[in-house]
């Protein structure tokens, strides 16, 4: 039997590791142990291994604060930046905010407190795993290679009854939309983006709000990154609201899910985007009216969606 370690061991453990980890930071950071630090951020990049995209946001959200040198104007780093940086990646690794990581770094909250907080958001997620947690750890304890198929999946249409969750076609949905959504999608920046420097640090936001991890390929206004090891290609526009950043997946292909039924995809397409809501209310327009001539406009309106829709399903 393989032991098993509680979530929440995890995290009380944490409570008193995390002081532990902060103060040993490795060989470089021994020998400048007692003294005091003045680092760049290409150094504080290799120390923490947090690309200076990611500082550069950090700093702007007010978790980091370093000092301009007098003589050049170039940021500062000190020991106490090392550490708080060292601090924000532990926490954001943990699935922390960012206002959650300020309260703490601000001592709004003690760190404890935190992550008693977090370690219950976090067992209330696992509850909605807990029916598919219960089979496995069935599995596992069985001796035998080969289970009693008839009697695990009778097991899984009662858990399944009762609430809980398995792969289902909620769960195939969720995977299309996932993937729909990686082929191109789009945000609003904070800034207008008008060169390449807000352009990189607009990219290094999403990312990091959205928990993934930026690889920039080449800089400019026309960018090309990687985010969790899919390659984007990105552009600017305007609208009345501001700058929008447009990202499109250089190999759509990849984002596909292979194992849906053709049937399905065309089902999950229809249901994907306004659509649905649309043609309701069309629909609802033309039953109110009472109009034949109005229902086969409506008809002729929706007929080119269809035609579109069902070959690229099919492709």
């Amino acid at each position: 039997m393989r032991k098993r370690y509680p979530v929440r061991q995890l995290f009380l453990d944490l409570i008193f590791t995390i002081p532990l980890i902060l103060n040993s930071t490795g060989t470089e950071n021994r020998r400048l142990k007692g003294a005091m630090i003045s680092l760049n951020i290409h150094e504080l990049e290799q120390l923490t291994g947090v690309t200076r995209q990611n500082i550069r946001f950090y700093e702007k959200k007010g978790l980091l604060h370093p000092v301009r040198n007098a003589a050049n104007n170039y940021r500062e780093y000190t020991e106490e930046d090392l550490n708080t940086l060292k601090m924000i990646k532990l926490l954001r690794k943990l699935d922390f905010s960012l206002e959650e990581i300020r309260r703490v770094l601000e001592k709004e909250i003690e760190l404890s407190m935190a992550l008693e907080e977090h370690l219950q958001e976090l067992q209330k997620r696992q509850q909605e795993l807990s029916a598919c947690i219960t089979v496995c750890k069935s599995l596992l304890d069985r001796k035998s290679e080969s289970p009693d198929l008839d009697e695990m999946l009778d097991r899984m249409d009662r858990i399944e009854r009762k609430g809980g969750k398995f792969m289902s076609i909620m769960e195939d949905y969720k995977q299309f939309a996932e993937a729909e959504g990686k082929k191109k999608f789009s945000f609003k920046p904070d800034t207008m983006v008008q060169n390449p420097e807000e352009f990189t640090e607009a990219l290094a936001q999403y990312a990091d709000a959205n928990h993934l991890n930026l690889v920039l390929i080449k800089g400019g206004m026309y960018p090309t990154f990687e985010l969790d090891g899919v390659e984007y290609t990105a552009h600017r526009a305007f609208d009345r609201l501001g700058a929008t950043i447009y990202c499109t997946m250089t190999r759509p292909e990849e984002a596909e899910t292979g194992k849906l039924s053709p049937g399905r995809k065309i089902f999950f397409r229809f249901l994907h985007g306004p659509y649905l809501f649309l043609i309701f209310v069309l629909i609802c327009m033309a039953v109110s009216r009472r109009s034949i001539g109005w229902a086969a406009l409506v008809a002729m309106m929706i007929f080119p969606y269809l035609i579109w829709l069902f070959p690229k399903v099919r492709s």
